[in-house]
């Protein structure tokens, strides 16, 4: 008999390539870990790792069962979900998201599930969009709201299930001064001589600019970095560059010194969506996210 257990052990090492890593992400011991895969190998009539060095991989036999897993995990997920549905017991929602998806979208939605459901809990987290996704697959968090960017290998893991959300237009941010503050609209062309403020690399955001200057032919000049959009906005009231800010990521109040000029293209898209695990069902909190959203866009 197959161990659910000892199939989230496998898939484990599967994820992150070593007993060591994989004992670290299950909180064991790697003599743990190396006891139940063998375990798992004795009940399948398989040998499932092939040492290579110090090291092990998968064999054919354990990727053939790691896609079973897959299923398994998913399946019980939608039983979870069936029972959830049907319990008296109080829901705990787990969400995460990046920090404009928190503060636009997600607390006004969870305020809304907690009024209309006194009993429930929440806990919410703001994280980097890959972050959330590697906590929705180890089980930390149930929910995320995550921003589609290039090199997110994650979103496309099959133990994961995306819901579209929420679309935003980029507009320039420059400083009052700036050549370019009087023009009704602005090309990407006309900022690739410019330095750029930038989120820090391997961000969602940096991500995001970098991507939209490279399918516009250039190559952001990144002289300034900036953790937040209130930073990036302060080094450019103060004419340390331009940057390209979503609709998120416009403050109600402007400071002074920063001109906000819509964009010529129409392309330039900031994508956030809906993360579950595969098989798991949120219907209410699903709900409140998308009218949540909704209410930005009207």
């Amino acid at each position: 008999m197959i161990d659910v257990r000892q199939l989230r052990t496998l898939r484990a090492l599967a994820d992150h390539g070593t007993v060591s890593a994989a004992a670290e992400a299950l909180y064991l011991t790697p003599s743990a870990v190396s006891q139940q895969l063998a375990v798992l190998s004795k009940s399948t009539g398989c040998e499932l790792l092939e040492r290579r060095g110090r090291n092990v991989v998968l064999t054919e036999a354990a990727r053939v069962l790691v896609g079973h897993a897959d299923a398994v995990f998913a399946q019980l997920e939608r039983a979870q979900s069936e029972l959830r549905a049907i319990s008296p017991a109080p829901m705990t929602v787990r969400i995460a998201g990046f920090p404009t998806a928190v503060m636009a979208v997600i607390a006004p939605a969870m305020k809304a599930l907690r009024e209309a459901h006194e009993e429930w809990r929440f806990e919410i987290a703001d994280t980097e969009s890959e972050e959330s996704v590697a906590h929705l697959i180890d089980g930390t968090v149930d929910v995320a709201v995550v921003m589609a960017a290039p090199n997110r290998p994650l979103l496309g893991d099959p133990r994961i299930r995306i819901l579209p959300l929420l679309e935003e237009v980029y507009v320039a941010a420059v400083p009052a001064g700036h050549r370019l503050a009087a023009a009704e609209r602005i090309g990407l062309a006309d900022l690739v001589e410019e330095p750029f403020v930038l989120a820090a690399e391997g961000l969602s955001c940096h991500d995001q600019v970098t991507a939209i200057c490279a399918d516009a032919g250039f190559q952001p000049r990144g002289r300034y970095r900036a953790t937040d959009f209130s930073a990036a906005l302060a080094l450019i009231a103060n004419g340390f560059g331009v940057t390209l800010l979503p609709t998120l990521g416009v403050p109600p109040l402007m400071p002074e010194g920063v001109v906000l000029v819509p964009l010529k293209e129409d392309w330039p898209r900031r994508v956030s969506l809906i993360a579950v695990r595969t098989g798991a069902e949120y219907p209410e909190v699903v709900t409140a996210l998308a009218e949540a959203a909704a209410k930005l866009v009207r």
